[in-house]
């Protein structure tokens, strides 16, 4: 199959080298559709139309995403972002036990850490990248003991598109008595993922990069065993047996993953996020790893022969979507780029990020090194 023949249901490829799937992916055109289906359900629908498919969005939508990242349904539940639903995880627990350590690393994004350090009782265990890029193995499992409660781990370490062996980790885990949240919003879409195979008890992710979807729809996957022997702490009304009902003082909490869920869905979000799941079902996540890894490969192959130090690892089994090079002014570089129609993002203290897709062909590529021999 030639994936660079969805190149005409994306526009912004039309006049742009568009290399930045891993920041924002491009916009497929049939979230146009359902950004159109949303208004006309809103005009002519009105308040009927939350009886009619919207009210369950959280759920249904997250159904459509399962089955790229090896859920079952009823596992996964949409919020508003990845920070939404690394807190709705973070606030099941109390951690005033023994066993009180979360353990993350120091290339976890900057965010998530700061949300574990917040759990009552929790001490934050910081696992060191000696060279700022990768974390060994054996150097993470190593951290993990009897007094760890909780391992919060990235499948793809964001600054330099590291490859974690999470199935090591988290087997480690499992084996101390500690609970896993995978991050995977790195990966999702563009790398084959089993979340049960993977035994995850948590996943988060977000739609906006290789997924395709849009701004606005992060999603929390829970292991359906825990599910029911959980309660957050941060809750909101769809997650409540009896929302407006002023008079109960003990609210019970929702089955399934409607406890998890963090308000009043954003609908069009979500309407944009499942135009997005559906072409990446379409186009299959493991011929889209086959065609990432051929065009990282070719980056590498570039990098080299610019002599651009590399940030990425060559190993293409640890090496995720996205090829990072250390380049000095890397805004400049990057806004040199975009003058030329060819788009990377530039990341403070780590140099300019390449992140092709499915829908990018060696065209881009050669785009890009004539630009970037120029800049």
């Amino acid at each position: 199959m030639d994936l660079a023949s969805y190149r005409n249901r994306f526009p912004v490829l039309e006049k742009a080298a568009y290399l930045v799937s891993h920041s924002l992916g491009a916009m497929p055109l049939d979230a146009k559709e359902e950004l159109e289906l949303y208004t006309t359900e809103w005009a002519t629908r009105g308040v009927g139309a939350w009886n009619e498919g919207w009210w369950d969005t959280p759920l249904s939508v997250g159904d459509e995403l399962a089955p790229i990242v090896g859920a079952p349904p009823g596992s996964i539940a949409m919020v508003p972002n990845v920070t939404v639903a690394e807190s709705i995880a973070a606030s099941c627990f109390t951690l005033h036990g023994v066993a009180n350590r979360v353990v993350c690393t120091d290339l976890n994004f900057p965010s998530v850490r700061r949300i574990w350090e917040r759990v009552p009782g929790a001490k934050v265990t910081t696992v060191r990248s000696w060279d700022g890029t990768t974390i060994p193995t054996e150097t993470f499992v190593a951290a993990i003991d009897q007094r760890s409660a909780l391992v919060v781990i990235g499948h793809v370490l964001f600054p330099s598109s590291y490859v974690q062996d999470v199935k090591a980790i988290i087997e480690r885990a499992h084996d101390v008595g500690a609970m896993v949240v995978l991050d995977v919003y790195q990966s999702a879409g563009v790398m084959p993922i089993d979340l049960v195979e993977l035994e995850a008890d948590f996943a988060v992710g977000g739609s906006a990069k290789w997924l395709c979807g849009g701004l606005g729809a992060g999603w929390l996957y829970v292991r359906k065993e825990l599910q029911p022997s959980l309660e957050p702490r941060l809750v909101a009304w769809p997650g409540d047996r009896s929302p407006f009902d002023v008079h109960t003082q003990n609210a019970a909490s929702q089955d399934g993953m409607w406890r998890f869920v963090s308000g009043t869905p954003n609908v069009p979000a979500l309407y944009t996020a499942r135009a997005g799941y559906r072409i990446i079902r379409e186009v299959g996540v493991a011929a889209i790893r086959d065609k990432s890894l051929r065009m990282t490969g070719k980056l590498i192959e570039i990098g080299d022969r610019l002599g651009i130090p590399l940030l990425t690892n060559r190993d293409p089994n640890r090496r995720g979507g996205t090829v990072a090079f250390a380049v000095e002014g890397a805004q400049r570089v990057a806004d040199r780029l975009t003058e030329q129609h060819v788009i990377v993002e530039a990341v403070p203290e780590v140099g300019i990020s390449v992140g092709p897709h499915f829908y990018n062909n060696d065209e881009d590529l050669a785009r890009f090194e004539k630009a970037l021999r120029l800049a």
